[in-house]
């Protein structure tokens, strides 16, 4: 919750930024760092995680579902996050330190994101360097002896003009700027041998970051063919080609292009970091053209890949009905529910499921007490596409057009005096 709202501090105290940095620069040179150059490498990573992290000000966020699993020397959580009107799967991968328990990466899991990994290629590919000596000396040294040059010019010029007896003011006056300046070589040489690597005044940022940008807040705005146009120039400046490919399949499946949207997530699966979330997407437009077995295979790539989630439970669940696997619909389907928390959540999940299965009396039967304690309103369920498997069924029209139910009083609790 730090991360999402800013607090930078906090964040940044379980932030396991020395490991993923020494493994990017070298242990030994990260060791050979000065104190002030590590801090700078560890500031810009960690902006790089609240940037992607962060929150619109304003913006309602909670987690709204989890999970998770331990390995020998991690603790995979799974965190389904809810940012204003955007979801977000990500993997919080974590591990034991000596003073803790450590972030060492957050994983956006649908388009395959890795932000450690991004965090350290954002650096750039030279993100330290070797000093070469000459230059260090040069660097040091000029400077300080243009400065000092500069001093005795003026002496000799103004002790011309002067009494022989008013000459030691000038001398006085003159010392001070030139003691400054040793002063300020011997201090600048000293840190400088104790800095034998260089960090860029400006670390760059790889050429297509712009037009990602670009491309995220078009889609974010609604812009959807200016967002498609800003993906391309992405994939063409070098953004990796696999989340280009998902967001172009996200665009395109938005604006109803079915063939295309499919191509692109195809493409998505493809190379060395696929967007694991494409094959979800596939699985949802198989599901909905009647190719059960299709869907139930893509689902299966996605959830080993990516792990479990409420949505990819719930189609599953549905996919499993629609193959007449009753059972296994039912036991996706208890999955899900456990991973919501909240009992209504899942009690709303579960009609969701059963409204896609075409299960209107069901739906119903869930629907109920939530409309009765405030959960859901009528008017939103109308414009749900969710439910529009059963929008001719009885039983889902007369649960429609019932009149809300006002939820029970409820007892004020007394105030103790």
């Amino acid at each position: 919750m730090a991360a999402l709202h800013g607090q930078q501090r906090s964040f940044a105290e379980v932030l396991d930024a020395d490991r993923a940095l020494a493994r990017r620069i070298g242990p030994d040179v990260w060791e050979s760092l000065a104190g002030r150059q590590r801090q700078r490498l560890e500031t810009a990573y960690r902006e790089f995680f609240q940037l992607a992290l962060g929150a619109p000000r304003g913006a309602n966020v909670e987690v709204a579902w989890a999970s998770a699993s331990a390995s020998s020397i991690s603790v995979d959580v799974l965190l389904g996050l809810k940012i204003g009107m955007r979801s977000l799967k990500t993997r919080w991968v974590v591990r034991r330190a000596p003073a803790g328990w450590k972030i060492a990466d957050v994983v956006l899991v649908d388009p395959g994101i890795s932000l450690s990994n991004a965090a350290v290629r954002a650096l750039g590919p030279r993100p330290v360097r070797r000093r070469d000596p000459s230059e260090q000396a040069g660097a040091v040294a000029l400077p300080r002896l243009v400065g000092i040059l500069v001093i005795g010019t003026i002496v000799l010029l103004a002790r011309r003009r002067l009494a022989p007896e008013k000459r030691w003011l000038l001398y006085a006056g003159a010392a001070a700027p030139a003691i400054l300046f040793l002063v300020d070589g011997a201090l600048a040489t000293a840190r400088a041998l104790e800095e034998p690597f260089v960090i860029p005044e400006e670390l760059p940022a790889p050429s297509w970051r712009q037009a990602e940008q670009m491309a995220l807040q078009a889609q974010r705005e609604g812009r959807l063919t200016a967002a498609r146009d800003a993906w391309n120039r992405a994939a063409v400046a070098g953004a990796p080609p696999a989340q280009a490919a998902y967001q172009q399949g996200l665009l395109a499946r938005q604006q109803g292009n079915s063939a295309e949207a499919r191509s692109d997530f195809e493409r998505a699966l493809t190379g060395p970091e696929p967007a694991p979330g494409a094959a979800r997407e596939l699985a949802s437009l198989a599901e909905a053209d009647g190719s059960h077995a299709e869907a139930r295979a893509r689902l299966e790539a996605y959830l080993k890949a990516a792990g479990p989630d409420p949505e990819a439970l719930s189609l599953a669940a549905v996919v499993e009905a629609n193959l007449g696997n009753t059972a296994a619909a039912l036991a996706r389907l208890s999955q899900a529910r456990e991973m919501l928390g909240e009992e209504w959540k899942s009690a709303e999940l579960e009609a969701r499921v059963r409204a896609r299965a075409g299960d209107g009396v069901r739906t119903v039967q869930l629907l109920r007490p939530l409309a009765r304690d405030g959960f859901v309103d009528r008017s939103a369920l109308r414009a749900d596409p969710l439910y529009l498997p059963i929008a001719t069924d009885p039983a889902w029209v007369g649960f429609l057009n019932e009149r809300p139910t006002p939820p029970p009083a409820r007892t004020p609790t007394p105030r103790r005096s």
